[in-house]
């Protein structure tokens, strides 16, 4: 395990703030174990969805649906959220951790020690979610990883049994650090931010889901690049 899992906190997802951009090694982590959490098909993949990034991959459930545990491990966290709603995070003794998100139900405390294919919850839509799914999340040392590089979701197993893990599982970071924000202040509209940013009122408006009739909310964060 990377000695940065002394650190255990049943509140933060992320308390490691260790960035693997320029990750120098390849650790190998065993996938051997893998037991998928429920089959269902993909309904939102990991990646850019317009104005954000999408740390998981969504996979459909029917409310009540049994989700099961990745790998062997013991839970750090169950919580309710506002993005995500009830949900568990499980540190597994390879080295990654899974998030569980918008379950209907936890059946799961900080501290149990799980197996493979053992459920946490039920499945649910709870939190910022627009219909029953459940979002899945695998990452290593804090820092997502694309489900897509592990797992076959087709069939619903891993690619390979070993997973060599190096800075190229990260390269996605360096595009999220070029996206810029303009915070909404007093006066502030979408043509003025356009006049200021260089940026034309149909992209703000395409980069952050909105429309030009939208009201602006003093604080508000818009995406501009």
């Amino acid at each position: 395990m990377p000695e940065e899992y002394d650190i255990w906190s049943d509140t933060k997802i992320n308390p490691y703030q260790v960035n693997l951009v320029d990750m120098k090694d390849t650790v190998k982590i065993d996938l051997s174990s893998y037991f998928h959490p429920i089959n269902k098909y993909v309904t939102s993949d990991f990646g850019f969805r317009r104005w954000r990034h999408h740390y998981g991959i969504d996979l459909k459930v029917h409310k009540g649906d049994s989700v099961a545990n990745a790998f062997d491990g013991v839970v750090r966290i169950t919580k309710r959220a506002r993005d995500y709603g009830y949900y568990v995070l499980v540190r597994h003794f390879n080295g990654l951790e899974t998030l569980y998100a918008h379950l209907n139900k936890i059946t799961v405390r900080p501290g149990d020690t799980l197996k493979a294919g053992q459920p946490v919850g039920l499945g649910g839509n709870t939190g910022r979610s627009t219909g029953y799914h459940l979002h899945f999340e695998i990452r290593y040392l804090g820092n997502p990883i694309n489900p897509n590089d592990l797992i076959d979701f087709n069939n619903y197993a891993i690619k390979n049994q070993i997973l060599a893990l190096n800075a190229s599982h990260f390269e996605y970071k360096k595009e999220i650090e070029k996206i810029r924000y303009w915070t909404v202040r007093r006066g502030d509209t979408l043509g003025r931010i356009s006049q200021r940013t260089g940026i034309s009122i149909a992209k703000l408006c395409a980069l952050n889901g909105i429309k030009r009739t939208s009201i602006l909310r003093i604080g508000q964060r818009l995406r501009y690049t």
